[in-house]
């Protein structure tokens, strides 16, 4: 129906719910995070850092285009994980794409980090996108706990990884 019909199919596909309402496709997180934004930055970018609140025993390049490799046991069984690094802008930006998944829905998807100094303090607004449907539940509440893993993490130095 020429562009009205365009127009309102384009805004169909940007919509982030689904045709009832429904969860969205991509997952969204933000934190305030009573710490210099250089420190939550190190601690999106360095090896020692993700292993302080995210996986204890993944293996993380510091720099873009390299890899990240993560490993999870969920109820007994383990999870494998690649990222590959897409893009680092100190205390701005890192973001991520997934390479590999032990769950096919999460390649393709990716994570992204934008930092911003807020006063004293550093606002995080994080977002896992791309799903290809529905974003699961179950990643959207973990990534509750892992976006307040790092908080504790920069705010203390003490954070929850798997």
């Amino acid at each position: 129906h020429g562009w009205e019909g365009c127009l309102s199919n384009l805004e169909k596909l940007l919509d982030t719910r689904d045709e009832r309402g429904g969860a969205m496709k991509s997952i969204k997180e933000e934190v305030r995070i009573q710490a210099p934004t250089s420190k939550v930055y190190e601690a999106l970018t360095r090896q020692a850092g993700y292993r302080g609140w995210w996986n204890a025993v993944g293996e993380v390049a510091e720099s873009v285009g390299g890899e990240a490799k993560l490993h999870f046991v969920k109820d007994g069984t383990p999870v494998k994980m690649r990222f590959r690094i897409d893009e680092m802008k100190p205390n701005q930006l890192v973001q991520w794409t997934c390479l590999g998944h032990d769950m096919g829905d999460w390649i393709g998807t990716t994570l992204r980090w934008q930092l911003k100094q807020a006063g004293d303090a550093t606002l995080v607004s994080f977002e896992h996108a791309g799903w290809k449907g529905e974003a699961p539940e179950a990643v959207a509440q973990g990534w509750k706990h892992f976006v307040g893993s790092l908080k504790a993490y920069a705010e203390t130095g003490t954070g929850q990884p798997w």
